[in-house]
């Protein structure tokens, strides 16, 4: 980076035009992208002509709102006009989307600026090792990787390719990733925000969500992909929350970074009045179980008859992925379904005990690059399969579910998740602002 670029780099971005906004973002992915592998389409051209645009609406005395000239990446899964949607794979080569995912439309009509598409596994269901992209590089260390499908939204945000960034979340994939990279991911309430425009993962569980480094640009976005205004800020003091803790949601050993940086985080929220007690939900083992059908069986119900067209364009991964959805029958299926409806009232009931749901968001940090493994203690876990009791729950009762960063020692951070009831996410991000840590410019 410049010097000069350092300097307009070091202040507050709102303070800067949108034209410098979005000429810093796109002057560090040509310095690093090659290394980082978050972005995988760049329109520089449109998204500074854009810029300039925005920039004379301002001049003329209009603003769109606190959206206004922020740069914002999407995952390849996104339609945005005129642009390709690979999924992140060679299966949609040559795709190109007619016109703007809804989301988009709304995030452009309050002042964002789309300036790319970022890398993820292939089609959300194959490895980190992207046969035809590449592995997704962690900014914070070059031999880690962000785990989750939306590893280049979350990479692109903590390497400053753009200030923010949208991921799907079908199994955990913005949380997961926002964990390993120090940010702010949210999952929203399913069905809160129209998935129209953008490649299925698992209908049932499908959501799009914002990461961000603020938990207020996070709101901001989340509020904006509903083609609405973000509401007003709720303001809640930390004093009298109840924090509901689950084990049985997570039942599986955490690392001692991730257990000491709980421990913290629940000694201050004590320490800030807040209440804690213990839950608890037997039926966690199943729910994961099921998750995994319905997702599985979904996923090769969208996908199995263009792979098996064109067996050649999808990596070994999703090869096998879409073979496990293809084993499981209709039976089981819809057996799966009706656990979850005959769950959802005993959840949701756990969940109205307290004020909110905190859960780690995975066993360990940041996962290695090389094989997107954890460690825990001494042993090496899977980071990405964590998913399914870390992080599915939220997926599977359609709970709102947000990672948040926590303050630890070392270049690697911790997080933990917190969640609400479904439709509460101004709520959650006010649970959050409570009892999360300070942000600093």
């Amino acid at each position: 980076m410049t010097a000069d670029l350092q300097t307009i780099a070091g202040s507050h971005t709102s303070e800067l035009t949108p034209v410098a906004r979005v000429s810093i973002c796109l002057e560090r992915i040509a310095e690093r992208n090659d290394i980082i592998r978050a972005m995988i389409f760049v329109d520089a051209d449109a998204a500074l002509r854009e810029a300039h645009r925005l920039e004379a609406e301002l001049a003329a005395g209009r603003s769109r709102g606190p959206l206004h000239g922020v740069p914002i990446a999407v995952k390849d899964v996104i339609d945005v006009g005129g642009w390709p949607t690979t999924g992140g794979s060679r299966l949609f080569e040559g795709r190109i989307a007619s016109e703007d995912a809804p989301i988009v439309s709304a995030l452009r009509e309050q002042g964002a600026i789309i300036i790319g598409k970022t890398n993820l596994h292939e089609l959300t269901a194959g490895g980190h090792a992207n046969p035809w992209f590449g592995k997704v590089v962690n900014p914070l260390a070059k031999d880690r990787g962000t785990g989750g499908t939306s590893s280049g939204s979350a990479a692109a945000v903590a390497a400053g390719f753009c200030e923010a960034a949208l991921g799907t979340d079908t199994g955990g994939s913005n949380r997961s990733t926002a964990a390993a990279t120090g940010l702010y991911g949210l999952k929203p309430t399913n069905g809160t925000i129209d998935t129209t425009g953008i490649l299925p993962t698992a209908p049932s569980f499908d959501t799009v969500g914002p990461i961000a480094k603020s938990l207020e640009l996070a709101r901001l976005v989340h509020f904006a992909m509903t083609g609405r205004a973000a509401p007003e800020r709720e303001r809640i003091s930390p004093s009298g929350i109840t924090i509901g803790l689950c084990p049985d949601l997570h039942a599986a050993p955490l690392d001692a970074a991730v257990d000491e940086a709980h421990d913290a985080w629940l000694r201050d929220a004590r320490n800030k009045g807040a209440r804690i007690t213990t839950l608890s939900f037997p039926q966690a083992e199943q729910v994961a179980k099921a998750g995994f059908t319905i997702l599985a069986h979904e996923f090769a119900a969208s996908y199995g008859d263009l792979i098996t067209a064109k067996p050649e364009s999808v990596g070994e991964a999703v090869h096998a992925f879409v073979e496990t959805g293809l084993a499981i029958d209709d039976p089981a299926y819809h057996a799966a379904l009706a656990f979850r409806a005959e769950t959802q009232g005993a959840f949701l009931k756990l969940l109205r005990s307290v004020d909110v749901l905190a859960a780690p968001v995975a066993p360990g940090l940041a996962p290695r690059l090389l094989d997107e493994t954890t460690m825990v203690g001494s042993d090496h876990v899977p980071y990405g399969p964590a998913g399914g009791t870390f992080r599915r729950w939220a997926n599977f009762f359609g709970v709102p579910a947000l990672a948040m960063p926590l303050p630890i020692a070392g270049d690697l951070p911790a997080a933990i998740q917190l969640s609400t009831l479904p439709l509460s996410e101004n709520r959650l991000f006010a649970v959050a602002d409570a009892l999360g840590p300070k942000e600093t410019d």
